[in-house]
């Protein structure tokens, strides 16, 4: 009879953790693949200038980010076959734009991104992503108190790998292991030096993504 009773306790104890899982999963509104998009300038401004190193932008607020007029810009879709839709705003004759590679089993997000700063260079890169629920702060004028009782969805930056100027290749995500083919863009094709390191050690790649939220 004890027996029974734990293993009954133990089904609903694990019920409750896989329905909470599921609440978690569901307070994640918007998506890379498909409607409502993530803004690209909200990937943009996560992303590190050209012209620097590191990572400064690290985390961004979804819930207040979304349709603010910070971000606000007109979001274009291509589709490709067989690949997600690559997202892209303009501004002038400068864009940006990000697909969605895949995500590994620990939650990790993976997006291939360019940058086209308005001159002949298109700069790819891969930015690794996670989506955090945390709480601001709200005031309480009446109680004369500030609590942390904002809800706010996060989407943070673990980090980004540079393809380089006008890489061109397969990519792939199964699991845990990132395929980056061999770069086949036009520093490889015009036999032209510049482009970066994976447009001179041209093989393809099968990477292991050991990051842990």
């Amino acid at each position: 009879m004890r027996k029974k009773l734990l293993i009954v306790l133990s089904f609903f104890i694990l019920l409750n953790i896989q329905n909470k899982s599921f609440a978690t999963e569901q307070k994640v509104e918007y998506f890379f693949n498909k409607k409502p998009y993530i803004s690209p300038r909200i990937i943009q401004d996560l992303s590190t200038w050209i012209s620097d190193g590191g990572d400064q932008v690290v985390a961004i607020n979804l819930k207040d980010s979304q349709g603010s007029n910070r971000y606000f810009g007109d979001v274009f879709v291509n589709g490709t076959e067989g690949k997600s839709p690559f997202v892209y705003t303009e501004k002038g004759s400068e864009s940006f734009g990000y697909r969605y590679v895949g995500v590994t089993d620990s939650g990790v997000y993976v997006l291939y991104f360019e940058d086209d700063t308005g001159g002949s260079g298109s700069f790819r890169s891969l930015m690794f992503v996670i989506f955090e629920h945390d709480k601001g702060i709200t005031i309480d004028w009446d109680n004369s108190s500030i609590n942390s009782t904002k809800e706010r969805l996060l989407i943070k930056k673990l980090g980004e790998v540079a393809l380089g100027d006008r890489w061109f290749g397969d990519l792939k995500l199964e699991g845990n292991k990132l395929y980056i083919g061999k770069d086949k863009g036009w520093f490889t094709k015009s036999g032209g030096t510049g482009g970066g390191d994976l447009s001179y050690d041209l093989k393809n790649r099968i990477i292991e993504i050991n990051i842990k939220k």
